[in-house]
């Protein structure tokens, strides 16, 4: 009885995750607001690897520079407004 008890309980536990994720996948980003973009240059370099990222519109709200090699890249020129 206790096996019968621990497998539903296992099952249970399996289908809520899964359906949790696939709730998270489902759902759609949120609309972005396009007076909440401007147009900017802003030039990014990796300072791990190197790799560089040219931004060409920007969030007013977010002003955190992007990431890569889970570091935030450095801003290396910056154009525009």
């Amino acid at each position: 009885m206790t096996d019968i008890f621990i497998a539903v309980a296992i099952g249970v536990t399996i289908f809520w995750v899964i359906r949790k994720i696939l709730i998270m996948l489902a759902t759609p980003p949120p609309v972005i607001d396009p007076g909440e973009i401007i147009e900017v240059e802003h030039h990014y370099r990796c300072s791990v690897c190197g790799t560089e990222l040219i931004v060409t519109a920007a969030s007013v709200t977010e002003t955190d520079p992007p990431k890569h090699c889970r570091e935030e890249m450095t801003l290396t020129w910056h154009g525009g407004t």
